[in-house]
């Protein structure tokens, strides 16, 4: 069931969705200035916004509008019309995957509407650090922006040494750490070839050597390294969601638990663990009681020095709690 007004009086039309949409974009201007060619921001999210089932993201002058749900896709074309008023000249593309479109009973797609899909990469600025980003062929709308503020406040933490990137996607904890903190040596681990031909691109075009980028299953390489008895100064893990289901959470708390058991064993006295959920139906709750659960297993104290969430632009509903899906957990190790 999805929930976009209480007032039975009030129409969900056409006028109401637009005011939703531009109190939106309002809202994020008050933190950055959305209409400029450098901007990479979320516009719209979801229930966060009062508009379940629409999310949409702008990467300087293109804007990925992705529907999750079939309700407001009768409203796609006035949508689409009101953003290229409130951003002249901003190509525009509107999508379905063909997960959401079987589960929604319709066809997927993914077609640029207004103006052009880029000829090739685009770029944007995030943390100092220039990222080359393929909006076509992306994980959802092409970047995941609820970790922006997240990826500098973790290399802020970072011991000098080594740092070991799990997950990594395109690079941007691994980027912001060569950028921001005093380590010597990264590796970022994905299971991904393209994710990983991204991130080496996105290494290069900001003259960062330092990172090793290795294709590997997280759960193996993370074993081998047990094995090997290695030890690292810092470790970033940021794995894909593992509970897409209220029925899935118990597995994935088992999965979490694995995943940062092998993590903690690999770390110094004193190293830094960054740990990530983005698993809505695992609460905060009990993702630090996993961690607690680790930390008893390995007889060693894990020390919450912030417990983060997503970005300023990923505003979460009082009435739809799980939309506080991502736990961003920096911890000390002892």
């Amino acid at each position: 069931m999805r929930i976009y007004q209480w007032n039975r009086n009030l129409q969900l039309d056409e006028q109401w969705i637009l005011q939703r949409v531009s109190d939106a974009i309002d809202l994020r201007d008050m933190q950055v200035e959305c209409s400029s060619d450098r901007a990479a921001v979320r516009l719209i999210n979801s229930e966060g916004d009062g508009l379940s089932g629409l999310i949409v993201d702008k990467f300087g002058n293109y804007i990925v509008v992705q529907y999750t749900a079939l309700a407001l896709r009768s409203w796609s074309d006035a949508i689409t019309s009101s953003l290229a008023k409130r951003f002249p000249g901003a190509s525009i593309c509107q999508r379905m995957d063909e997960k959401t479109a079987s589960n929604e009973g319709c066809d997927p797609f993914d077609d640029w509407v207004v103006g052009e899909a880029p000829a090739s990469n685009i770029s944007i600025e995030e943390n100092g650090v220039v990222l080359s980003l393929e909006l076509a062929n992306s994980q959802k709308t092409g970047y995941y922006l609820d970790q922006r503020t997240n990826r500098i406040r973790a290399a802020q933490w970072m011991n000098a040494g080594s740092l070991l990137d799990i997950c990594c996607y395109n690079g941007g904890f691994s980027l912001a750490a060569a950028k921001h903190s005093k380590i010597d040596s990264i590796r970022a681990i994905d299971s991904s070839a393209v994710a990983l031909e991204r991130a080496t691109r996105n290494a290069a075009a900001n003259d960062i050597s330092n990172i090793e980028f290795i294709k590997a299953d997280c759960f193996d390489y993370l074993e081998s390294l047990t094995q090997s008895g290695e030890l690292v100064d810092n470790i970033v893990l940021d794995p894909p969601r593992m509970a897409g289901n209220r029925h899935q959470v118990t597995s994935a708390l088992r999965a979490y638990h694995r995943l940062n058991l092998s993590a903690v064993k690999l770390l110094k006295s004193g190293g830094i663990l960054v740990t990530c959920s983005c698993s809505g139906r695992v609460g905060r709750g009990e993702f630090a009681g996993m961690l607690a659960s680790v930390a008893q297993r390995v007889r060693r104290s894990i020390q919450f020095v912030e417990m983060r969430g997503a970005d300023f632009d990923h505003p979460v509903n009082s009435n739809c709690p799980e939309g506080e899906y991502l736990k961003c957990f920096i911890c000390r190790v002892e």
